[in-house]
Order: structure tokens, then sequence, then C-alpha cells
């Protein structure tokens, strides 16, 4: 990377951080023209990175600044642009601009953003492509990961909550804890059945981490051309469930079921909707039942050059 490095940021102004502040960090490096494009609308910045992207002379970088909802969008530009046969499409940097920044720490293992942008913009990161998912039934890829159940149900009770950041989603995780029932479902893992039963919750992933701290699916791979999953069912002990997702070591609680596999299937066997999210946004509750299959090596992003654990060299 040289002095003529030329750097888009794809800036969402309602997330939960300063992005003027993360993009003047990229700006001080003084390697590279940035380039800042606000957002102003839900689904802007997937239009704005696919234009971008697809672009005659597209930039050398796109940086997503924004939540993990907001990097969704960008990713989901970049994805399109690349599927439409722009090429190449220019490799994505994350920066830490939302709430829980989870994808932020899948790439980045949490660095400080200071030494994230002077390694990416002085040619110190790598460039590695990761999977992604898509879901059936409304043909949305997904970035961070999804699930069903307690997690939708957290991110409902963020709504309107005073506190912020990762402690926000910490509260309203135990909030919605209170009053969170168990459903009746089926999960399967390409086409065999993993659990049928009570559910409380299930983790798609992806990445390991939901709200930048709690580490639901600890052996997911994010290009290993799979998907797991972590079921939570209706025999596990909720304190200890908690405890272990900080510790990172949830598959010893027992109760706990998990999985690998290239296609998934969350269900509810009674006919009722399913409460289900992915990239920290909830769906609407429509249908009983969601599939999703994994789009292997479908991104390009930025991350360390010593690769995190979660990568198949880290």
């Amino acid at each position: 990377m040289t002095q003529s490095l030329r750097v888009a940021a794809v800036v969402n102004p309602a997330a939960g951080s300063d992005g003027d502040r993360l993009v003047a960090t990229l700006e001080a490096v003084g390697t590279a023209e940035v380039r800042t494009v606000r957002t102003t609308a839900p689904g802007d910045a997937a239009d704005i990175a696919y234009k971008l992207a697809a672009d005659a002379a597209p930039p050398d970088l796109i940086v997503g600044v924004g939540g993990d909802g907001t990097i969704f969008e960008v990713a989901t530009g970049l994805y399109r642009a690349g599927d439409s046969g722009a090429a190449p499409v220019p490799p994505l940097l994350v920066a830490p601009g939302g709430t829980g920044n989870s994808v932020y720490r899948g790439l980045w293992n949490d660095e400080p953003w200071e030494t994230v942008a002077e390694r990416a913009l002085r040619g110190n990161a790598t460039a590695r492509t990761i999977d992604l998912a898509r879901v059936e039934q409304n043909d949305q890829i997904v970035v961070l990961g999804s699930g069903s159940g307690l997690f939708a149900a957290t991110l409902l009770a963020a709504r309107n909550r005073p506190e912020k950041g990762r402690e926000l989603l910490m509260a309203a995780a135990l909030a919605a804890m209170e009053t969170h029932e168990p459903y009746p479902g089926r999960i399967s893992i390409d086409g065999k059945v993993l659990h049928e039963g009570g559910i409380v919750e299930t983790i798609v992933g992806g990445f390991r981490y939901r709200g930048g701290l709690l580490n639901l699916v600890p052996e997911s791979i994010v290009d290993d051309r799979l998907l797991d999953i972590t079921v939570v069912t209706s025999a596990v002990d909720m304190n200890a469930f908690a405890q272990a997702a900080i510790q990172g070591n949830v598959y010893e609680v027992p109760g706990i079921r998990w999985g690998r596999g290239e296609r998934i299937t969350v269900e509810r066997v009674d006919g009722q909707p399913v409460l289900f999210e992915h990239d920290g946004e909830v769906m609407p509750q429509t249908t009983p039942s969601y599939d999703i299959h994994v789009v292997p090596a479908a991104l390009t992003v930025l991350t360390s050059a010593d690769a995190p654990p979660w990568f198949k060299e880290g």
C-alpha cells in the first residue's frame, strides 16, 4: 500500500460510536486519501458499497464504520458486486463503530482501532476470504451469524434501554431471560436431526462472539466452508450457561448440543412463527422455520497478519 491508496469509508451516523473520530484515525495515518460516504436510511450502506465496488475505478479499500448491522449491509453490497461480475472487489476493513462490534472482534481480536488503522493503511494487514451464509427464506446473506429464541428476544429487549455499548446487550440479555420461555423445536444439520424438544435459543456462526463479549459458538472457524450451531436446550441451567458464555466453554454445560455442517434448519414444530435474527436484526415472525446454508469464501476482509484462532491457520 502506498501514498496513492484510495479509501472509501461508509459511515452510519446513527451507529453506537463516533464514526467521525474513527475516520479521523484513518486520515491521521497519512498514507491514504479517505473519502467519507454517510448513510441516511436503513439499506443505504448496501447500495453505497455495491456502487463503490462495481465502479469502473473502485477504491483500493472499503471501510465499514458502524455496528454489526451496518457491516452486514456493507458486506451485502460487496458480495452483490462480486456476484454480478465486478472484479476485483475491494477488501473490507471493519471499524468498531457500533454497540457490540462482534465482527470487529472476530477479525482483529479487539485490538485498538488506532493500531488496526495503522496496520491496514501501511500494508501490515492481511487480506483473507471468509465464509458467509444465506437465509433461504428471504435470500439474505449472513455475516456475523444468526439465531433463534433468547438472543433474538435480547435484541428486542435492548430497544429503548438507557445503557450503552456492550453493557446494553448484557443488560438486555438479563432482562430477556426473566420472561423468555423455551419453544418446541427441531434442529437439523444437512438433513439429520441434531435435537428435537425444548429450545431456549440457537446460535449459528460464523463468528464466535455475540455482543462482543459472549463466546457462543466457541469451535466455529470462519473460513472452513461450514457453519456451526450451538443449541441451548430447555435442560440447560441458564446461570451456568451465562458464566460459560463469558469464559468460552459453553459446550461443557450439560444440556448444550452443538454441531457443524453446510446447511442448518431451525424450526418450531408447533407451527408457530419462530423468533429469529441475523446480524443483529430481528426478522418478521412470519414462518415456523429458517434454513441457513454456507456460502464459502464469499467476502474478502482485512485482518491481522497473525490470524486469530478462529481462522483455519490461526
